[in-house]
């Protein structure tokens, strides 16, 4: 959990020269991923060609040594040569497991070839809290003038930011563990007080904003990386019983203030969330959810195909359709992985994921920078919780949030281990 002695060449300056290329590429990274489907696609497409060529030109090098990324390469084949066999559309299935590899592919080139040292990564990481602030308070704006810079309306209770869809909490919730390092990093050097002040006032500005968009398992999610990062604050700081009363006694106003001066977020974000679990089978999320483990039941083994969720919720009796219709996905990773690919798929992105977390474990250095690693650390717990809903990770803009997250989360590792150990180990 410490520090790994470093026993192989790895990038280790914190001020490599950086090309014009690249420093543009950087600074806009946070925004070709989330400013449109095109765009995102078109990078992560971009990247897996180039990891192609680089793969084959340099065979010695870092990006061959990466068990997570050779379990990736499995599922792939799995998906190409069982799963897309299996299915009944064995054309549309091979197609999307096909090109399903551009997005791991995109992580793979983020963490070993383009985030190679600290430099470009607070590069990157202030983007990233640029464009969370520019999220969050065009969000607010929205929400207090009924209209955005851009002149967005909210849709009844929901927000849309910038964006044209009522998800500007899902796509920040991704890039928030970015931009808290990136203020964890600015502002580390200030006095102890304004450091605290700014760390806080972040973490009561997303809540606020998570709180504002409506969206339920956001305003959940912000809370436990807040949470986990509140705690680890206290234990590195040592702060008194008094500013943690105070703390506390400010965050209670806060959420008496929510409910006072709008009722109607406050319905719609916390009771309307008990109101679902208490009538969890009656919830829309239930009927989907429900739907997924159908699908599986009729090729449990290696699934019904690739993206094939849709279709096959389509080709089902009218009577077992959800009640607001067949959605594109089932709204949560672990059964999108079950229904789409079977046991089989579902248990190789298993192993992905415990060897990614195994990386960021042995990587991570929690004794001398605990705040940057327990974000980072948490940060892919927090995209992969299974108790809650999720867009698709096969879809153009989360999937490549997801890779996004994994390989700045895998690069800080590196950078922080100073070694390629944890990284290269099978």
């Amino acid at each position: 959990m410490g520090q790994i002695a470093p026993t192989i060449n790895h990038p280790s300056a914190d001020n490599q020269p950086i090309s014009r290329w690249s420093l543009a590429f950087l600074i806009l990274l946070p925004f070709l991923i989330l400013g449109s489907r095109v765009t995102s696609d078109a990078t992560a497409s971009i990247a897996a060609l180039f990891l192609a060529v680089f793969w084959f030109m340099r065979p010695e090098s870092l990006v061959r040594k990466q068990a997570w990324f050779k379990a990736v390469l499995v599922l792939w084949a799995f998906m190409i040569f069982v799963t897309s066999f299996f299915s009944v559309d064995q054309l549309y299935s091979l197609e999307q497991s096909l090109i399903f590899i551009r997005w791991p592919a995109f992580g793979l080139v983020l963490c070993c070839l383009v985030f190679t040292d600290a430099n470009r990564l607070r590069i990157f990481e202030r983007s990233a809290l640029f464009f969370f602030l520019f999220i969050a308070l065009d969000s607010i704006l929205q929400y207090c003038l009924g209209r955005d810079i851009f002149g967005h309306q909210p849709v009844g209770t929901r927000l849309t930011g910038p964006f044209s869809k009522l998800m500007p909490g899902s796509y920040a919730l991704r890039i928030y563990p970015m931009a808290l390092v990136a203020l964890l990093l600015i502002s580390s050097k200030l006095p102890k007080p304004r450091f605290l002040a700014l760390v806080v006032g972040m973490i009561a500005l997303s809540q606020v904003f998570a709180f504002l968009t409506g969206e339920r398992i956001v305003f959940l999610l912000f809370g436990m990386i807040n949470f986990v990062l509140l705690i680890a604050l206290i234990y590195q700081e040592k702060l008194s019983f008094k500013f943690i009363g105070g703390a506390a006694v400010a965050f209670i106003a806060l959420a008496v203030s929510a409910v006072v001066l709008a009722p109607k977020m406050f319905a719609r974000t916390v009771m309307s969330f008990f109101d679902q679990l208490s009538n969890f089978q009656n919830s829309s999320y239930y009927q989907v959810f429900h739907t997924a483990i159908i699908l599986w039941e009729q090729s449990p083994i290696v699934g019904i195909g690739t993206r094939y969720f849709n279709r096959g919720c389509e080709a089902l009796p009218r009577v077992l359709h959800p009640d607001e219709g067949c959605e594109v996905h089932p709204h949560n990773i672990y059964l999108e992985w079950l229904s789409q690919n079977g046991v089989i798929g579902l248990a190789i992105f298993l192993i992905i994921l415990f060897l990614i977390f195994r990386v960021l474990w042995r990587g991570l250095d929690f004794k001398n920078n605990l705040l940057q690693s327990v974000v980072v650390f948490v940060a892919p717990i927090m995209l992969f919780w299974p108790l809650t809903s999720s867009m698709s990770m096969q879809t153009n803009n989360y999937a490549g949030l997801v890779w996004l997250l994994l390989g700045w989360a895998l690069a800080r590792a590196m950078v922080q281990s100073r070694s390629t150990v944890a990284i290269t180990k099978v």
